[in-house]
């Protein structure tokens, strides 16, 4: 249990580098860009000082209180920071998180501003604000000025072929191209590289297209969502989201070697967004189900964005799930990598 020892790492952080307002959470791992602590008693820190940024840090204090309510108090304090673009950096807790209704709300009253981060964890989870560190709360930062890149890799690839969702009720697919989803599900299966056996030890997922004008579909275009459930006798199948017919569906494969593969095609289009500037600090979000459980190996996804991006002041936490955009719009994701590069 960290939390004791929380007051006094602030004032340590503060002392060593004259922050006048702190922002974080607790974490099952921390990063930077020199390792991944997992297992272990750590502290990640990023000092930064940027002419170019306008940044806004606020706490809502009481998570509970609703998270509509919790939307209408983030934007009076973000609002006029992000009136010329931006990006809204969150680290809500976990307990009482209802993540449609306060993105829903956020997008409302916000707009399209993209909004990354991850929910905090660890045994107890807190949050860190200033001096103070505490429980049940939603802190973050409004930041604008300089435009950031944002990867997001969902940790799958793509398996079989994308279709359209032809019946569907609530978040059950009943017909898939006009067969049976299941159906479709086993011939994706079958036809995965590996073959069946790789898609048993691996998890299967579902990709849901989030642009219905989006043509041709790429890999980054799909919103990924557990399968929770399957009925033999009539070949539905249940996704962890709401579906609609007309919508585009694409069954994603999980495993360490498409994690790999995701993270590095993520890393090569933050490169190319770039476009040969150098990052000057970011922020990896990453979730508490990949690291070492995943890939059997220590330091995996920080070695990458190494390897692809040179290194740069970078910061993070094993999260309980993940902050950020698909397309335009704002999501909350499982098993997910989110870098968040500010580029010099």
């Amino acid at each position: 249990d960290t939390f004791p020892a929380a007051h006094e790492m602030l004032h340590a952080v503060r002392r060593v580098t004259g922050g006048r307002v702190l922002v974080g959470a607790s974490g099952a791992g921390v990063l930077s860009e020199r390792r991944e602590v997992e297992g272990e008693t750590a502290v990640s820190v990023l000092a930064v000082r940027d002419d170019r940024l306008v940044a806004t840090p606020f706490l809502v204090p009481d998570q509970g209180a609703g998270d509509a309510d919790v939307a209408v108090a983030v934007a009076a304090q973000a609002s006029a920071t992000l009136a010329e673009g931006g990006c809204l950096m969150l680290l809500p807790d976990v307990a009482g998180f209802e993540p449609s209704t306060l993105l829903g709300g956020l997008d409302a009253e916000l707009g399209a501003v993209p909004v990354v981060g991850a929910l905090a964890a660890g045994s107890p989870t807190f949050q860190l604000f200033a001096t103070d560190a505490t429980r049940g709360a939603l802190p973050g930062v409004a930041l604008s000025g300089a435009r950031p890149i944002i990867g997001v890799a969902q940790g799958c690839t793509p398996i079989g072929e994308p279709y359209v969702i032809t019946r569907a009720n609530g978040n059950v697919v009943l017909e898939i191209g006009s067969r049976p989803a299941l159906t479709v599900l086993r011939d994706a299966v079958t036809a995965t590289p590996g073959g069946p056996e790789r898609a048993q030890r691996a998890g299967i997922f579902a990709g849901l297209a989030v642009d219905p004008a989006k043509s041709p579909l790429e890999r980054g275009d799909f919103l990924v969502r557990n399968l929770v459930g399957a009925d033999q006798s009539s070949g539905a199948i249940a996704v962890g989201d709401a579906v609609r017919v007309g919508q585009t569906i694409q069954f994603q494969l999980r495993d360490a070697d498409a994690s790999r593969e995701d993270l590095e095609l993520t890393l090569a289009g933050v490169a190319h967004e770039l476009d040969g500037r150098r990052p000057a600090f970011g922020c990896y979000f990453d979730c508490a189900g990949r690291g070492q459980g995943l890939y059997g190996v220590p330091d995996h996804d920080v070695t990458l964005i190494k390897k692809h991006l040179g290194a740069f002041p970078l910061a993070g936490f094993f999260g309980n799930g993940e902050l950020a955009p698909v397309g335009r719009r704002n999501f909350f994701h499982t098993y997910t990598g989110v870098l968040v590069v500010f580029p010099a």
